[in-house]
């Protein structure tokens, strides 16, 4: 049984194959709570609170929930990677939906004061041109690090274990084809540690005694090639498979081969493509974390990749905490801009609805009251305006710009009362994130499709365009 009066932690991410070991071993010790983005599995799961483990609904792209789940905690982890929302409709690239959540768990941590934030990142390739994806990861830690003195950061290549991605995709690939093309990116050297080498770490970095803070690169316990891995799957296995070294196939033909191979998601595969574009070894930006299990744990990580996770029992989440609004039919919109500079949050979202009602003034007037609290939307010729949306003072600041969409012809009226437009300022990117969030459109989604979210594109378009002049323009 847990103790009551033990820390309490909270793990974002924990419902991830890493997550799940992370909690196998911390269970018992801490009160725990586990954060996932699914109300089904934070309700289905059955009850044993005797490992004080707490499953919470959580959206982590809203502030005020990622706030409520941190609460009270001593220490977080964040293994959150590519997370796309629940929703029907996702415009903006996955880094910055990342760096999105990242901000909100930053600050969230920040004002639950949260003594210690433990990252699970990737490898920084020292002297190489690293993928969109690897420069993501980076962007994270930086962020999280922005605001958390104690911050500890695990940058690590390929992990290998049950459940896991990268062990999954190399397994079935083994299994499925008898001969296996292997383009020039096989050769590219990692050294890839296992799920239970990455677990002992994270669960060692809570000990600020044992791991000083700072930035770490886990590696195993030796240097190897994709294509070596593939031998020794096929070994593992007991099949015979035949290896034909092809060097002309470009990334996004074998983007598509593996994808149609393993049946796993371009989330899933792009980043692992990607990344071996360039050898995936620890650099000199970062000591290296000292691990030392024996290679037979890579081995079998291997072979029992295609196993499913063991579940652990846990406790019901607070039902005061958990959200029961449907989200899945609701746009997520992101768009990264260049922040001019010493702009603050607030800066942009005036020159915004000023441009705005400039650039669409053969179509739209724009009505608002004397201290600017309510902005109205109006299509030209037609009274009742198309969106309303009131600045929240309460939940803005310099670095943060929050609107409620809270009526109008556009948004339907059973939508989540805290959809939003807000204007996000990331110090350490140089960068502001325009961000729908939470909106339900009225119009019916082929005619949304065609008009409303094109439209929004092409604004959000022209807007980047214009902050980057000014940007440029303050430059010289």
């Amino acid at each position: 049984m847990t103790d009551t009066n033990a820390a309490r932690i909270v793990i974002a991410g924990a419902s991830g194959f890493v997550g799940m070991e992370l909690l196998r071993r911390l269970s018992g010790q801490y009160q725990i709570i586990a954060l996932t983005r699914s109300t089904l599995a934070a309700t289905t799961l059955p009850e044993h609170t005797n490992t004080g483990i707490y499953w919470l609904q959580c959206n982590l792209f809203s502030l005020k929930q990622t706030e409520t789940a941190l609460a009270g905690s001593q220490a977080a982890y964040f293994m959150v990677h590519s997370m796309s929302p629940a929703a029907r409709l996702t415009q903006g690239q996955y880094s910055d939906l990342d760096l999105l959540i990242a901000d909100n768990f930053s600050r969230a941590a920040a004002s639950a004061g949260i003594k210690r934030i433990i990252y699970l990142g990737g490898i920084q390739p020292e002297g190489k041109r690293i993928s969109d994806h690897l420069r993501s990861r980076l962007e994270v830690e930086q962020l999280l690090n922005s605001r958390c003195e104690n911050f500890v950061a695990l940058r690590a290549g390929l992990i290998l274990g049950a459940g896991g991605s990268s062990s999954s995709i190399l397994v079935r690939l083994v299994q499925r084809l008898p001969a296996l093309v292997c383009p020039s990116w096989t050769l590219k050297l990692s050294s890839p540690v296992s799920l239970a080498d990455t677990a002992d770490a994270l669960v060692a970095c809570l000990k600020e005694n044992d791991v000083g803070k700072g930035s770490y690169d886990l590696s195993g316990p030796e240097i190897i090639s994709y294509r070596s891995l593939m031998q020794r799957t096929a070994e593992e296995l007991g099949v015979r498979r035949l290896f034909i070294p092809f060097v002309g196939v470009p990334p996004r033909l074998s983007l598509l081969w593996v994808r149609l191979i393993t049946g796993a998601s371009k989330e899933l595969v792009a980043p692992l493509i990607q990344s071996l574009l360039v050898d995936m070894l620890p650099g000199k930006t970062a000591p290296v974390f000292s691990l030392t299990k024996a290679k037979v744990r890579l081995t079998l990580a291997l072979h029992q990749a295609e196993l499913p996770p063991v579940k652990l029992p846990i406790g019901r989440p607070n039902s005061a905490h958990s959200s029961s609004h449907d989200d899945s039919d609701a746009v997520v919109s992101i768009q990264r801009l260049t922040r001019p500079h010493n702009w603050t949050a607030t800066d942009v979202a005036n020159d915004y609805a000023n441009w705005l009602s400039r650039f669409l003034r053969l179509f739209l007037k724009i009505r608002y009251t004397e201290n600017r609290e309510i902005l109205s939307f109006f299509l030209r010729g037609f009274n009742n305006p198309m969106l309303v949306l009131r600045y929240v003072t309460e939940r803005s600041d310099d670095q943060r710009a929050l609107f409620f969409v809270q009526g109008g012809a556009l948004r339907r009226k059973d939508s989540n009362p805290a959809a939003r437009l807000e204007f996000r300022i990331c110090e350490h990117q140089k960068a502001v994130l325009a961000a729908v969030l939470d909106f339900h459109p009225a119009l019916p989604w082929p005619v949304y499709l065609l008009t409303q979210a094109v439209a929004h594109r092409v604004v959000m378009w022209r807007y980047a365009a214009r902050l980057a002049k000014i940007s440029r323009k303050m430059a010289v």
